[in-house]
């Protein structure tokens, strides 16, 4: 629900502030949140180089890589050709883990990606035009969508010993470093002025789309298999859809149903059924 509803807030929020810039400040203020719930909740923050390199790689993979690729992305091609790429996460996601964590890359996952992608593909079959002048945003969400796969597999990997909130801080702070000196060499954003509307877009993307959503993402991804968690970028589009019906007066039309079917059809064709055999 959480990222399903970024997509629209970010279009909202670039309207008063460039990329780089309205990364930096969210992740600024992500950074701050995080600061403030582990001295609230008493979480011990580890100091061990090991932890604070994993962090410092997980900032760069899956923050900065995909935010900044997303945020340029998007002002080439339609959200609609970019939500069809990021669902090609799964089949990255699985391919990295049968070699990186020796995860087995079963017909049932394989076919649930299919049947997810295809889901998404009929609902913005509208959107799938690509000329030209299209390539240079495709080619930055599809990074977008390798940096992510990368950066889900490692977070797999390395933090299942630590506690979510915790892991959060250290690739915080490191996409707000990075960014804000991007932001300064490119975009002088210390000459902007935010409105009210910028303003609430960046404080919902720090607080509810950054520290909720990847705290809850580093919480299931300690507990489930790394593939069927990649599967919620199948769910965004759904979300997205109705939330554009609900608050901008968009129709759901008979393929954006059949979409939304497809790709609940994947979901539980790649996780319900092999959890039948899972242990409880």
């Amino acid at each position: 629900m959480i990222w399903g509803s970024t997509w629209m807030m970010i279009k909202i929020g670039l309207r008063g502030a460039p990329p780089l810039t309205s990364i930096a400040v969210r992740m600024t203020i992500a950074t701050l949140i995080v600061a403030v719930l582990l001295r609230f909740t008493r979480v011990p923050l580890p100091r061990d180089a090991r932890f604070i390199a994993i962090g410092v790689f997980l900032g760069v993979f899956q923050v900065v890589l995909p935010y900044v690729f997303v945020y340029y992305g998007e002002q080439r091609i339609s959200s609609g050709l970019a939500a069809v790429l990021y669902a090609t996460l799964p089949l990255l996601v699985a391919v990295l883990a049968s070699f990186w964590l020796r995860s087995p890359l079963t017909w049932r996952k394989l076919a649930g990606v299919a049947t997810g992608i295809l889901g998404v593909a009929v609902i913005f079959s509208d959107n799938l035009r690509l000329g030209r002048e299209e390539a240079a945003g495709t080619l930055m969400v599809m990074a977008s969508v390798t940096a992510s796969a990368v950066g889900s597999v490692a977070t797999k990997k390395w933090s299942h010993s630590h506690h979510p909130i915790a892991s959060l801080f250290v690739p915080f702070l490191t996409a707000a470093v990075v960014t804000a000196i991007l932001a300064l060499c490119v975009e002088s954003p210390l000459q902007l002025h935010f409105n009210g509307a910028t303003w609430a877009t960046i404080f919902y993307l720090a607080a509810a789309g950054s520290v909720s959503a990847f705290a809850m993402f580093f919480y299931v991804m300690q507990r489930l298999d790394v593939t069927v968690v990649s599967y919620q970028t199948f769910i965004i589009p759904i979300v997205a859809v109705l939330l554009g019906s609900m608050f901008l007066g968009e129709s759901i039309s008979g393929r954006v149903a059949l979409g939304a079917a497809l790709i609940l059809t994947g979901i539980l064709l790649a996780t319900l059924v092999r959890g039948r055999r899972a242990s409880p």
